[in-house]
């Protein structure tokens, strides 16, 4: 690895010293302490000082007065007061500068570390690929989401907030509501299923499912597509759709079915001379949608986290909220845990993968999920939490669960019944409940039934 490394390395050992010096000089206090943990052993270069700092450490967290005879006795229990050059070490160390301000040192301190860190993955990453004993895109896979862990550090590290900080940004938000400056969340336009979640809110994982057939990729492509629409006179959210069972272009036609009112067959076989006009009207609204498809087949929860960030960082425009459809196909990163696992270990990963992404980014998530063949043998076939396949984990990570409900297929001689349930049955910020809708298959699309919306328990 020292090949492939620069002779020297972002550091700055003088900052370090004197950080340290201050942090440990008297009256250093509160100061002192917060200053200390927004930093970690490893940012820093010197060993003695790492030393120091880990003992530092060691009393903050018990809450021992801090001083060069107590600093001794920490490096004396560590075994690490040699590193430092003995106690004459030690007292030579902690006559450096101090400052008024250590989290100003600190803050450099971190951005060194910042870039070591960079240095040593784009070392890597060079060595890996000279290499080959990698395919290129797993070494792409992994580079970004070393580099999307890299960037995300300082956001997870911001520990405890006063509850002072935390009513300024929500009564912030509240105002930009009240205003109609910011958007609630992201609502699908189905009147009483908007009215009951206020919106599909950032940082949440919603599950949609049911058994295979029922529909749930139309539910979903009808949210997405009316979710990017203009809306009294705000703009569209900008959605991505990752489809890993159907290409983009039958994603489209189903687009253009739904949004045209056009006989999805008669589409697909040619035969809608008869509506062109309004096919291609429905075209050049679609285009015009913050919209982003995906179908590729073999895809992992990093790979999609990649994706977006680069969206964001090639458009003026940052995904906004996101659907998969489905869970059950998503794949495990070579090399990870739920790759060697069995699939209920597997799905529980990806399912808190997904749940962390949401989170990270503040953008719904939306994943689609297959139910388990129990549900079809129950009277009635109505979905339950405990259908969900594979794994218990995913009804845990998510913040609400939705079930599509309809009549099993019907036989030949029968007329498929359009009448359908979405039973929002886990609703972590809000009540549950039954929202009748109506599947018309032809368009692939649903609507609400006027019909009140019943309690779900």
């Amino acid at each position: 690895m020292a090949d492939w490394l620069p002779e020297r390395l972002p550091e700055d050992i003088d900052a370090e010293r004197s950080f340290l010096a201050t942090c440990c000089s008297p009256g250093a206090g509160f100061a002192a302490s917060e200053a200390v943990f927004t930093l970690a052993e490893e940012d820093f270069v010197h060993p003695a000082h790492r030393a120091v700092f880990r003992a530092l450490r060691v009393l903050i967290e018990a809450q021992v007065e801090v001083n060069s005879l107590t600093l001794k006795d920490a490096l004396d229990q560590d075994d690490s007061l040699n590193k430092v050059g003995g106690y004459p070490g030690l007292v030579e160390l902690l006559a450096g500068e101090d400052v008024e301000r250590p989290q100003v040192l600190a803050d450099v301190i971190r951005r060194k570390a910042k870039l070591r860190r960079l240095v040593h993955l784009g070392a890597q990453l060079v060595r890996q690929a000279a290499e080959e004993d990698e395919p290129p895109e797993v070494l792409v896979d992994q580079t970004a989401q070393s580099l999307f862990h890299l960037a995300q550090g300082d956001a997870k590290a911001r520990g405890l907030l006063s509850i002072q900080a935390v009513a300024d940004d929500a009564m912030e938000r509240l105002h930009e509501r009240l205003e109609g400056r910011l958007s609630p969340g992201v609502r699908v336009g189905f009147t009483r299923f908007d009215e009951l979640t206020q919106g599909f809110q950032p940082g949440n994982l919603i599950v949609l499912a049911a058994r295979p057939g029922i529909g749930k990729t139309a539910l979903a492509l009808n949210w997405i597509l009316r979710a990017a629409q203009e809306r009294d006179g705000r703009p569209g959210h900008c959605g991505a759709f990752f489809s890993l069972e159907m290409s983009h272009e039958e994603v489209f036609m189903r687009l253009l079915a739904a949004k045209s009112q056009t006989n999805m067959k008669d589409l697909q076989a040619g035969r809608a001379a008869g509506k062109i006009d309004h096919v291609l009207q429905a075209r050049d609204e679609l285009v015009q949608m913050p919209l982003f498809i995906c179908d590729q087949a073999s895809i992992t929860v990093p790979q999609i986290q990649n994706m977006i960030v680069k969206q964001g960082s090639q458009s003026n425009r940052r995904v906004e909220f996101a659907i998969i459809d489905y869970l059950q196909l998503l794949s495990s990163p070579e090399g990870s845990r739920g790759a060697k696992q069995n699939e209920a270990v597997r799905i529980g990963e990806i399912s808190r993968g997904l749940k962390l992404m949401a989170k990270d980014f503040g953008i719904p998530v939306v994943v689609l999920s297959q139910l388990n063949r129990e549900v079809e043998h129950r009277t009635g076939g109505r979905p339950q939490l405990s259908d969900l396949r594979d794994s218990g984990a995913i009804e845990q990570d998510a913040d609400m669960v939705a079930f599509i409900h309809r009549k099993m297929i019907p036989s030949a001689n029968e007329e498929p019944d359009p009448s359908a349930e979405l039973i929002v049955a886990k609703h972590r910020n809000g009540p549950t409940a039954i929202i009748q809708l109506h599947f018309q298959g032809e368009y692939a699309m649903y609507r609400e039934m006027v019909r009140e919306t019943s309690s779900y328990a």
